[in-house]
């Protein structure tokens, strides 16, 4: 699942999470990854646009670089 977080700071920064994490798991991560935060956005990624195998989502939170 992507996740788009936008922080106090006015930083925003986008993640690929497995859809088996829960959302409080996830808030914990991005706040340490962050600090406090603003609006959390929720997305799927289209199926056939994924790059990113099942067995990686599973295993471990992504972070994508924002596109300028």
């Amino acid at each position: 699942m992507k996740i788009l977080v936008h922080f106090k700071s006015g930083f925003k920064q986008t993640f690929i999470v497995p859809k088996c994490m829960l959302a409080v798991e996830f808030r914990n991560i991005a706040r340490e990854i962050g600090g406090n935060i603003e609006s959390i956005e929720f997305s799927l990624p289209p199926r056939n646009q994924s790059n990113i195998s099942t067995t990686e989502l599973r295993r471990r939170v992504l972070q994508l670089p924002d596109k300028p």
